[in-house]
């Protein structure tokens, strides 16, 4: 009988001991310590960088956006004021013709709207061409822009005065309820241009001739009613000026037109 193979001499690892294994614990268990704190500093640094990175970006956003701000703010300046100037007369920053007419029509729209009147005064300064052919160009312009002031303190906040051309103005009287009201508003204006006012030295004095036309008695349109009321003013001018008239003299006497009839007129116009 054969012996069997002794085992004991086969060479074989012996298993770690407990202090072993519980010294393998602690080093994995430092290692992952080590490891959870060079993440968290990581992260942190990141977090920061990125925090750094937003604020520098929203600072960059908010600058952005304050110069927009200035550029739009510029822009929508620049846009009123060509408005405003392509609207207005460049020496008296009186309303220009197109500006005017906007006004006329608007003017009209309401007193046919309400049953009302609007007048047209179409004023034209008497004598005012020897003023530019002896002081001068500067002192003509000058004495436009104190009678534009004054024919502006005489009328309404409502109404308007614009100049039409040269010494010539339109006057829109909106809201009337008579025609004496557009004369009395024409009585006013010539006291006001006839006061004596200084230029260069030189005390001067002016009048002017007006003519009154009125919505819609006289025209249902602003091109018949401001041509109507350079006619009516003409007459005047003729008569040797300093003075207003009515297109239709009778027009004072007579009542309002309704509303049906004034859209009736406005239709046929």
């Amino acid at each position: 009988m054969k012996d069997k193979p002794s085992t004991l001499g086969t060479a074989r690892a012996s298993p770690p001991t407990h202090t072993a294994l519980k010294r393998q614990i602690a080093g994995l268990r430092a290692e992952l310590e080590s490891l959870q704190l060079e993440l968290a500093a990581a992260r942190s640094g990141l977090e920061g960088s990125r925090g750094a990175q937003l604020r520098d970006a929203n600072e960059q956003l908010v600058l952005a956006a304050l110069r927009a701000q200035n550029v739009a703010d510029a822009a929508a300046g620049d846009l009123n004021e060509l408005t405003r100037t392509s609207q207005r007369d460049a020496l008296t920053g009186m309303p220009n013709r197109a500006l005017m007419r906007d006004r006329l029509e608007q003017a009209f729209t309401l007193a046919r709207r309400h049953g009302m009147r609007a007048a047209v005064l179409f004023v034209d300064l008497d004598g005012f061409k020897p003023i530019n052919d002896e002081l001068g160009h500067a002192a003509g312009d000058e004495v436009l822009q104190l009678l534009a002031r004054r024919m502006e303190s005489v009328v309404r906040a409502l109404d308007t005065v614009s100049r039409h051309g040269g010494d010539e103005f339109l006057v829109l009287l909106a809201e009337l309820t008579q025609a004496s009201d557009a004369q009395g508003i024409a009585k006013k204006m010539l006291a006001a241009l006839a006061e004596p006012f200084v230029v260069q030295s030189r005390r001067l004095r002016l009048t002017a001739s007006i003519g009154i036309a009125l919505f819609p008695d006289d025209g249902a349109d602003v091109v018949e009613l401001v041509e109507h009321a350079d006619a009516a003013m003409y007459r005047v001018k003729h008569r040797g000026g300093g003075g207003f008239e009515l297109h239709d003299q009778s027009v004072a006497l007579r009542p309002l037109p309704d509303s049906a009839d004034a859209d009736e007129a406005s239709r046929r116009g």
